[in-house]
């Protein structure tokens, strides 16, 4: 696993991800397993990482304001032909998309999406999924990011591309 986390405070500076214990945030033990750094937990006191990340599985790997990169099992996110599905992947690219919008905006604005597309090149058929986004434009109300979505073997499965909006508040 990478150390590269970044500060939801500090612009680009980085932190590891290894929690040490932060207290009085309800979701700390969900936010270390799901590899947040602890610089990032007190943006995401209310709501963790979400339950729909949690349900799939998603582990971040890497959280800077270049690049952010998670995995996330095909086991358990597959469509009926025993593949992984092709909404997970979307699932996989606009939580990397948004992360990376609210490394961005520093926890002084909410990013919400806009805009998402997906372009399936292959099945995901086994072991993990790794998602890399990485920014097209880093505006001050909108952000948009690639999401390559590869196999373990490198194979591209899934290209994404996601539109955040900056809101106040």
């Amino acid at each position: 696993m990478s150390d590269n986390f970044t500060r939801a405070t500090a612009g680009d500076s980085e932190t590891s991800g290894t929690p040490t214990g932060q207290t009085g945030n309800p979701f700390a033990e969900q936010l270390a397993a799901h590899g947040v750094p602890e610089a990032m937990w007190p943006m995401l006191a209310s709501h963790g990482i979400g339950t729909l990340a949690e349900k799939m599985g998603i582990v971040f790997s890497e959280l800077t304001r270049d690049r952010v990169c998670a995995t996330m099992p095909v086991q358990g996110n597959q469509q009926v032909a025993g593949i992984l599905h092709g909404g997970a992947s979307v699932v996989l690219a606009e939580t990397l998309g948004s992360f990376a919008a609210a490394v961005h905006a520093q926890g002084k604005k909410r990013p919400v999406g806009v805009d998402i597309s997906a372009t399936h090149h292959r099945a995901g058929v086994s072991g993990l999924v790794t998602g890399v986004c990485t920014p097209i434009h880093l505006g001050r109300t909108l952000t948009t990011h690639e999401i390559v979505i590869s196999d373990d073997q490198g194979r591209r499965i899934c290209t994404s591309r996601i539109t955040n909006m900056l809101l106040e508040g």
